[in-house]
């Protein structure tokens, strides 16, 4: 039996945009980001101390609700995740709903596709057909984002997906080879314009007023100010969360990424008992 707040099918997006400073997201125009805060929350989150700052280990604790001691991804090159036997929760949900379609965009190879620690999320999913790391360009990550999100617009505008994850990894580039200035702000505002036109997509759907959605936008970690991370730091460890819809609570006042495997699996009536993670609102 599938769960909702309402008499709405529940649906799930997840939205990845890496390595983004909340200080710089809260300086920076993010109509969609304050749209989605306006409606619901959007708080900063403090990378797991069992977790180091890096893209590797902290995407895997988002896909898997476990942190590094577990999920055993310690960097983004090292043991791949399926050798510690956690599957992320688009795995989990079709495990148990085999009827339900989940979607993944992702312009990191290593969230879907084998090599270095990937694929993070098992079944994979579209990827740019050249690694934008392949080009070494601010342009190549630009170009791959841009299609990652008219990808997703053109699948979450018509196909029945439950849930979906989709990435956006321009702004961590730009920190690593510029630092945290105006360039990489505008990397940011073209992320939110990517979110913005992920969540028109939803809004126009011909079924939209018979499903109930979640909306969750989350960052890895953060950037030293000349770029870097993988530090203590609070620079480095500070990411953020911003969530919104039908599964949101009232009154939340702490999130953790290994949260977001366990809303999703919430939604849908899956258990999660062996996770570490906790439904959005029980901090």
């Amino acid at each position: 039996m599938i769960n909702s707040t309402s008499d709405g099918a529940p649906h799930v997006l997840v939205v990845g945009i890496d390595g983004v400073r909340y200080d710089s997201l809260r300086q920076a125009h993010t109509p969609a980001i304050d749209r989605l805060a306006e409606t619901g929350v959007l708080l900063p989150v403090r990378v797991h101390e069992k977790n180091v700052t890096i893209s590797g280990p902290v995407w895997a604790t988002v896909a898997t609700g476990v942190y590094m001691d577990q999920h055993a991804v310690e960097d983004n090159e090292g043991q791949p995740l399926g050798t510690a036997g956690f599957e992320d929760f688009t795995a989990l949900l079709r495990a148990q709903h085999p009827e339900l379609q989940t979607m993944i965009a992702a312009t990191w190879l290593p969230l879907v596709e084998r090599g270095g620690c990937g694929p993070l999320f098992s079944s994979g999913g579209w990827a740019p057909p050249v690694d934008p790391e392949d080009e070494d360009s601010a342009e190549s990550w630009i170009v791959a984002d841009d299609d990652a999100a008219a990808y997703a617009v053109s699948r979450l505008a018509v196909d029945d997906l439950a849930v979906s994850f989709v990435y956006f990894g321009e702004c961590d580039v730009q920190a690593h080879r510029f630092g945290v200035g105006l360039g990489y702000t505008g990397c940011i505002e073209r992320c939110d314009t990517r979110l913005g036109l992920l969540l028109d997509a939803i809004d126009r759907r011909p079924q939209r007023a018979e499903e109930e959605w979640t909306i969750i936008v989350v960052t890895d970690h953060g950037h030293l100010d000349e770029g870097g991370h993988g530090g203590d730091t609070d620079e480095e460890r500070t990411a953020w969360m911003v969530t919104s819809g039908a599964g949101v609570p009232e009154g939340i006042k702490s999130l953790d990424h290994a949260d977001i495997a366990v809303q999703v699996l919430t939604t849908f009536g899956v258990d999660h008992s062996a996770l570490a993670g906790v439904p959005f609102g029980q901090r």
